[in-house]
């Protein structure tokens, strides 16, 4: 008899397995073509087919020890596989994605990166009643079928050999006594089984358990009751059988290898992906060391510059880039800030902690052989640094700043979250204002327009940009909203950049390469925090220039000392950003928890309640900010403010007190609009969070002598612009535009169109100091020289899209940072994703004739994709997409060497 117990475990084991391979191919279906994914589809089920007959095997009804035993393992087994078949159909359903298990055992270790894994288990839970639902329904069909298939291969190995031969002899006239016992051996098969079936001393055979029979229909169908029809024909079960086997094997060795390999993972082998171990770590760095640039012919010494005033000039492997590596600037003091190692005289000492020197000493023995690179970056050596500082200021920025009208006192610097470019402001016609209207019916889409007039009224300010709305008769709306009163005159308000985009849609990295001027590494999650940026970043100069400040009593701000802040309403503990936040050296640092400690804090005042997993809405942090600027000018320190923003965070939530608006229906059919929707309301709340700060930067007083420069972190896609929701293993362009503004009432307005991503921050704000007369002589001299050395370019300056035939190559790491990377260059709207560490297709588009990347050009290899290119954009966009690649390739290895990956034993 069937135990329903052991017949439902296998059930859901069955069900589990088949349901996340059906999700699985859905997802990845589209990105082959359908002649070759219908040739190969029965070889995507062979390593489903082998997991659910061993799962079958174990799973026998308990008539012993070692039975029971096997239940035991089956039932553990069938739980994990019920665990990850619902994670894995819920993510997919809720992102359009897929999970990766050793991605999300990184999260498993932070408690708040738990809570961002919490907000999905209600799909999660869903699709595991799903499950267990369609498994109680098939439990006895499905484990009946399976056993009967097994019993029927069993059948095969145990009297097949023995019938063949006898076939064999009959035809030759060779037919003996012993091989008529043969005969009867099979043709009394099912009497032999029922004998076998009726033994209780011992289990029938390895396949079948005790007390489990194969049912009549089952043996009439077994593989060689075709025998009985004819001794010379064999079983078209058995060929059937055998050829399908054949045929699944066969296209499993011949296909190629990607992306046919990866569709055919099967749920229990993916899931086991948790336990990866870590690459070798000999290998990769040997695979580093050995990294070339795969254009020699473009450093070629016809194309070398010389050194000019602070430039120190480019050639690289010259006797000058060697010269650079030696020096010893005239500024750094004999114990150089954290930040400054690559002109310490040390660096090459075994006894300077973390120096190259002591790197070497501690691997030496570890990877025989190995020789490692210096680390350090130098500018004179890279093969993709392009400088624009020897080209004039822009006009009418450079009459502002040499009139001295422009004075930088403090500098704010706002990341915001997930705060996509079209939004910074909305205008009218766009495409994203054309979506929202058009998922409204339209008699409600003059007065969803009209709401869409209040959405970004101080973006529109700070951006210097309008959002043109207007009614059906042309007049413009009125606002309700709350908005700042920008005193800055006509024409004023600084340098809004059009085409930014940010080099990492993981926070952390964004945060952290924002910060240092350094593009991020292409790992998993902010390993970067384990090392040291191979730039100076901006706060570390900041303490640099603190060392020469003797006397804070002067009247000259510019003899101020520097006091760095951080201000974010949302916990700094996730992902390791507390670790670099500590080497960055903010002096003064304000977050979730220190809000949370404050004696003002009232845990049921609406203003302190958390508003998503990571932390509470911004407002929270204003009589922090206010208090900080007071006491800093108070003491004559000068302000350096990083605030990094979260409301416009997943799940998008706002305070209570705080009136949602319907932008798009999310009733009925249209509840796929609600995130996009939420999304929307966080912006207006952002909006007016700007707004808010900005009247206090007037009410304190420092707004004539503040740069503010306000920088998405990245983008977020949704449903309404593709088929993937959020950042993750998404390379899709909403992912990435991000706005960049760089506001002071005193600078000319500016829209500065170019193709640049957040690595040019760092530079143009030192270009700014320097220009506008706000640095001392000493700090200038610094600056002067450090801002040279860094890879972005100043956005105050006429941005150079290419020189001497190299690219301004972009890169932008998509989080979770080591599955798809995506590459852009200054002089085309061609955009390039590709794969890193995983099993992802390349994806091409060309943003001018396409700007949604609604229409891709995707393929498996550089060559399928340089083919596909060449025939749907021409030579031109073929030859860019086999650069990108080349460069990218040589990129990725090249930060890690720079960033040290995993070299520091700290």
């Amino acid at each position: 008899m069937y135990l329903p117990s052991v017949s439902l475990i296998f059930s859901v084991f069955f069900v589990s397995v088949v349901s996340a391979k059906v999700v699985h191919l859905f997802l990845l279906a589209s990105t082959v073509p359908v002649k070759d994914f219908l040739l190969y589809f029965p070889s995507f089920f062979l390593p489903d087919f082998l997991a659910i007959c061993i799962g079958r095997i174990v799973l026998r009804p308990v008539r012993s020890w070692f039975t029971f035993l096997c239940a035991i393992i089956g039932v553990l087994i069938t739980s994990i596989a019920l665990f990850a078949g619902s994670a894995q159909l819920g993510f997919s359903i809720k992102t359009g994605a897929e999970l990766e298990w050793h991605e999300a055992r990184e999260f498993a270790a932070d408690e708040d990166a738990i809570k961002l894994l919490l907000t999905g288990i209600w799909g999660v839970l869903a699709c595991g009643s799903v499950i267990l639902v369609i498994a109680w329904f098939s439990q006895n069909f499905v484990y009946r079928v399976t056993g009967d298939f097994l019993f029927g291969i069993y059948e095969v190995l145990a009297f097949g050999p023995r019938y063949f031969i006898n076939i064999i002899k009959r035809r030759r006239g060779r037919h003996s006594a012993r091989d008529v016992e043969l005969d009867s051996d099979a043709t009394l098969l099912s009497n032999d089984t029922e004998s076998h079936d009726n033994n209780d001393g011992s289990e029938s055979h390895m396949l079948i358990g005790n007390g489990e029979k194969p049912n009549a229909g089952a043996r009439k169908r077994s593989c060689l009751s075709g025998f009985r029809w004819t001794m010379l024909i064999p079983s078209f079960s058995l060929v059937l059988k055998t050829a399908l086997f054949a045929f699944c094997l066969t296209t499993s060795l011949v296909r190629p290898e990607e992306p046919y390999d990866h569709m055919s993972v099967t749920l229990p082998m993916h899931f086991l992906d948790i336990f990866r171990p870590e690459p070798d770590h000999c290998s990769e760095q040997r695979r580093i060391m050995k990294n070339t640039w795969p254009y020699p012919e473009l450093l070629d010494n016809k194309n070398w510059e010389d050194p000019n005033g602070d430039y120190k000039g480019w050639a690289p492997g010259s006797k000058l880039a060697d010269s650079y590596r030696q020096r010893r600037p005239d500024w750094l003091p004999d114990e150089p800030p954290r930040g400054f190692l690559r002109w310490d005289p040390r660096r090459f000492d075994k006894n300077v902690p973390n120096s190259h020197g002591a790197t070497e000493e501690a691997w030496k023995d570890t990877c025989l052989g190995l020789q490692l690179k210096d680390p350090f970056y130098n500018p004179v050596d890279d093969p993709m640094k392009i400088t624009n500082l020897d080209t004039e200021i822009l006009q009418p920025l450079k009459s502002a700043l040499d009139d001295g009208s422009v004075k930088i006192k403090n500098v704010v610097f706002v990341l915001m979250e997930s705060l996509r470019q079209e939004l910074f402001p909305i205008k009218q016609d766009s495409p994203i204002h054309q979506t929202i209207l058009q998922a409204n019916p339209e008699a409600d889409r003059a007065k969803v327009n009209e709401l869409l007039s209040r959405l970004t009224p101080n973006h529109q300010r700070i951006a210097g940009v309008d959002g043109n709305f207007r009614d059906a008769e042309g007049n413009a709306y009125t606002t309700e909203e709350q908005v700042w009163q920008d005193k800055a005159k006509d024409g004023f308000g600084g340098v809004n950049v059009v085409g930014g985009y940010s080099m990492a849609s993981l926070s952390t990295k964004s945060f952290g390469s924002t910060h240092c001027g350094s593009w991020p590494m292409a790992v998993e999650k902010f390993d970067e925090a384990d090392t040291d940026a191979y730039q100076p970043c901006i706060t570390q100069i900041l303490d640099l220039w603190n060392q020469n400040k003797a006397n804070s009593s002067s009247e000259d701000f510019r003899e101020w000392p520097w006091y760095p802040a951080l201000m974010e309403a949302e916990v700094e503990k996730y992902d390791r950003q507390e670790i670099f936040d500590q080497k960055l050296g903010f002096k003064h640092i304000v977050c979730r928890k220190e809000i949370q400690d404050d004696w003002r804090f009232n845990k049921s005042d609406p203003l302190y309640k958390e508003v998503n997993y990571f932390g509470l809405p911004e407002p929270a942090l204003k009589p922090h900010i206010r208090e900080y600027i007071t006491n800093a000018t108070a003491n004559n320190q000068r302000i350096w403010m990083s605030h990094f923003t979260s409301t416009t965070h997943h799940p998008w939530g706002t305070p209570e007190w705080f009136d949602n608006e319907e932008y798009m229906p999310t009733s009925g059919g249209n509840q796929w609009h609600s995130d996009f929707n939420k999304y929307l309301n966080t912006i207006r709340f952002h909006d007016s969070w700007l707004a808010e700060l900005l009247d206090l930067f007037d009410e304190l007083n420092i707004s004539n002598e503040t740069l503010v420069v306000f920088a998405g972190d990245h983008g977020q896609a949704f449903k309404e612009d593709y088929h993937k929701t959020g950042t993750y293993d998404i390379g899709h362009v909403s992912a990435f535009r991000v706005p960049i503004h760089f506001r002071h009432p005193n600078l000319p307005r500016i829209q500065y169109e170019a193709n640049v991503t957040s690595i040019s921050i760092l530079p143009t704000i030192l270009d700014l100091l320097i220009n506008s007369g706000s640095l001392n002589k000493d700090d200038k001299h610094i600056a002067s020289d450090l801002v040279q050395d860094y890879e972005g370019q100043s956005l105050i300056r006429p941005y150079k899209k290419s020189h001497n035939g190299r690219r301004a190559w972009n890169f932008h790491v998509i989080n979770l940072g080591a599955g798809i990377m995506a590459v852009s260059s200054a002089d085309t709207p061609f955009r390039l994703s590709l794969p890193v560490k995983k099993t992802f297709e390349y994806t091409f588009t060309n943003t001018e004739v396409d700007p949604e990347e609604h229409d891709p050009t995707t393929a498996w290899t550089p060559e399928q994709l340089a083919n596909a290119v060449k025939a749907k954009h021409g030579d031109e966009a073929a030859q860019w997409a086999t650069e990108a690649v080349e460069v990218a390739n040589w990129h990725l290895l090249e930060r890690e060497r720079l960033w040290r990956w995993h070299l520091l034993k700290t």
